[in-house]
């Protein structure tokens, strides 16, 4: 008993800790100084980020000769502006939690106030980046459903205070102190359920180094290479590249290897592509590890909770009622290591898939981890499955309609041609050129399909890749049936699924089919009254 009584005080500091920043967090709090770097940080980011096409101008500009005086004016200047109009962000910048919601208020010469409603608060991330690490600092990024952007952004917090503020408001349920299982219980106040430490929190999946070092390599963002690239190669005297010793070496000894064999050095030309592949793809692979590493998915309450990151710690918070969509995609280079990635979707804002990239994922994940994922999130809606291994293909006619097109346009310059007596190389190349788009449609026809389930339906899609779409039906918002005059006489139709994340496409379909999502649809939504949004 005497032991007991001198750990007490030492275990409920934390507690009255808690209860302090909850009482203070009522009246309107600025942010430290230290979020004017923050504000600098994320100006410059958005400006270099969106920037990525002006290399291919920069570098010409660079070998044409531009004057690098100027060049440094402008970016002194740039920086300068930056750091005035942070400094009068931080200035008026004032945050409070009145009741149920969120208050943020700023603005230099006209004020802003918004007011959040704790429940539209959909997402939370908590970011620590590198330059805050010492300062124990870190900031909470609160995303709403349905807004264009981030709805707050609230930087350089204390950790604790910003731990505390995530509880608040996501309404975290939290433990209390051991040695207080005498308290009383009763109604139990959003500032209240701060006061205790965090409890009943149930992982869900770790992913080590090597998987994050695989999701890095398949998931490449190859394009964003090509698009910056292709202007700087056409820069080059690509005569003179061939021409160096270098080159020169290089061919001679791939000549020498496969004494003149076309087929040898098709090959040495794909390891080579091969080589510059993985070259590029380790930038990539360095940003997945400092993003996600040590990759943790825990699930608090009815809450997943996701933390990583090297440089810049991340913790990411979504409540799972809030889940729209689960989206498992397999890039094709991901198809020859059997990986997914899992994305869970929440309400999209107005904008056209802007945040697509800030829905909470889960990298590098086995076909078998799938189901003990979902099957950890209790009140998910539809329930746990694995991802199906069959599904079913829409209707051929999908593919004859398509292929009509390009098979006309063909004859049509075929018999143009023959009247003009074009050689035969054109013919060849027109009609190599349709039987490649024929082949893309076939493809794309193949990965067309669905499986209809008890409670969700999954929508299969791809091409060199595949990609799942999983829809419960208690997510529906809308249904919506269309019939052409020829799938009228076929009974064919089109099905759009409305969700609150976007809408999904079922093309060719039997109208039998379309019924039952419909019917289903609309008996889940009618016996479940909770609000998801």
């Amino acid at each position: 008993m005497d032991k007991q009584s001198k750990v007490a005080p030492q275990d409920t500091e934390p507690t009255h800790k808690n209860h302090n920043l909850a009482e203070q967090l009522k009246d309107w709090q600025a942010l430290s100084p230290w979020s004017i770097i923050t504000y600098i940080f994320s100006t410059l980011k958005g400006i270099l980020s969106n920037g990525f096409a002006v290399i291919p101008f920069v570098y010409t500009g660079w070998k044409q000769g531009f004057d690098a005086q100027w060049f440094i004016l402008a970016v002194g200047a740039l920086i300068i502006l930056v750091s005035i109009a942070a400094t009068v962000e931080w200035h008026k910048f004032r945050f409070r939690l009145n009741g149920d919601q969120l208050e943020v208020k700023r603005g230099l010469f006209f004020t802003k106030k918004d007011e959040i409603p704790l429940t539209r608060i959909q997402n939370i991330r908590y970011e620590q980046p590198f330059y805050f690490k010492p300062l124990s600092l870190g900031t909470l990024i609160i995303e709403t459903a349905g807004s264009k952007k981030d709805e707050a952004q609230l930087a350089a917090l204390d950790t604790q205070q910003a731990q505390t503020l995530k509880r608040l408001l996501l309404r975290l349920k939290q433990a209390e102190n051991p040695l207080n299982n005498s308290a009383q219980t009763g109604n139990v106040t959003p500032v209240e359920t701060a006061n205790t430490e965090e409890i009943d929190s149930h992982p869900i999946i770790r992913k080590s180094f090597g998987d994050l070092l695989l999701f890095g390599f398949y998931h490449n963002n190859f394009i964003w290479f090509a698009v910056i690239a292709g202007p700087v190669l056409g820069q080059l005297d690509l005569e003179k590249v061939f021409d160096s010793p270098i080159a020169r070496q290089s061919w001679l000894w791939i000549e020498s290897h496969t004494h003149q064999n076309i087929g040898l050095q098709s090959l040495f030309f794909i390891i080579g592509l091969i080589f510059l592949y993985g070259v590029f793809s380790l930038i990539s692979i360095i940003a997945a590890v400092l993003k996600y590493y040590p990759y943790k998915l825990d699930r608090h309450d009815d809450t997943l909770q996701r933390s990583g990151g090297v440089i810049s710690h991340q913790q990411d918070a979504l409540a799972i009622k809030r889940i729209q969509l689960i989206h498992a995609q397999q890039p094709v280079l991901a198809r020859l290591f059997k990986r997914w990635t899992l994305y869970f979707k929440q309400v999209k804002g107005q904008e056209v898939e802007q945040k697509t990239k800030q829905h909470m994922l889960i990298p590098s994940v086995k076909p078998k981890e799938v189901e003990p994922i979902l099957t950890a999130m209790p009140n998910l809606s539809g329930g746990a499955s694995a991802l199906p291994r069959h599904y079913t293909h829409i209707h051929i006619n999908w593919f004859t309609r398509r292929i009509m097109l390009p098979i006309t346009i063909a004859v049509l310059l075929s018999i143009m041609a023959w009247f003009d007596g074009r050689n035969l190389s054109y013919f060849e190349t027109t009609w190599l050129i349709t039987s490649a788009v024929i082949g893309v449609t076939y493809l794309r026809y193949r990965h067309w399909g669905y499986v209809l389930e008890d409670k969700v339906i999954w929508q299969h899609t791809g091409l060199l890749g595949r990609q799942w779409k999983r829809i419960a039906f208690d997510k529906v918002q809308h249904v919506k049936i269309t019939q052409t005059q020829g799938q009228k006489s076929s009974k064919l139709a089109y099905v759009e699924v409305g969700l609150a994340s976007g809408s999904i496409m079922f093309p060719y379909i039997p109208t039998d089919i379309a019924e039952q999502i419909t019917s289903r649809s609309l008996h889940a939504v009618s016996r479940n009254t909770q609000n998801w949004i």
